[in-house]
């Protein structure tokens, strides 16, 4: 049930001689380890899948937001964006807590890694927010997405 990932393995590794050898207690955090799929099509995440936060949390206890978008570079090129889709699964109450990231599009693993950082430091979904996304990059969806799926409106891409 742990990610088979070679980074995964290297961190985990080093935590324990860390632990092995007094200098530490910390151990692995296993739920927010990102990776990439790298297809033609990447696909990237961190943190839980909606049906493992359902599963943690509890249907009516998490927000999904979602959004489908066009990338620049498609649209130059005319190629169909209709699979281009970034999603945040946050807690529902409080400060919603961002517990998963999930994002189909150019440079998944890009965007991944660097969201990543913000799991470690208990990112909301206000930090997503009030973060200032740089234009024109896939990166900057995650920031503008603000339809959630308990709404039913439709997620597809507008333009500016």
């Amino acid at each position: 049930g742990r990610p088979e990932l070679t980074p995964t393995a290297i961190k985990a590794g080093k935590l324990l001689a860390r632990r092995l050898a007094g200098q530490s207690t910390e151990l692995m955090n296993y739920d927010n380890v990102p990776t990439t799929v790298f297809t033609p099509l990447e696909y990237g995440c961190v943190g839980l899948s909606e049906e493992e936060a359902e599963k943690r949390h509890g249907k009516d206890s998490i927000e999904v937001y979602h959004a489908f978008y066009k990338p620049l570079e498609f649209t130059v090129a005319e190629r169909d964006a209709s699979q281009c889709y970034t999603k945040v699964v946050c807690e529902r109450g409080g400060d919603q807590r961002i517990l998963g990231l999930h994002f189909t599009g150019p440079n998944a693993g890009e965007v991944t890694q660097g969201f990543a950082l913000g799991f470690q430091c208990g990112a909301t979904y206000s930090h997503l927010l009030q973060t200032v996304g740089i234009h024109p990059t896939c990166a900057e969806e995650v920031v503008k997405v603000n339809i959630t799926k308990r709404s039913g409106l439709d997620a597809t891409v507008t333009g500016c």
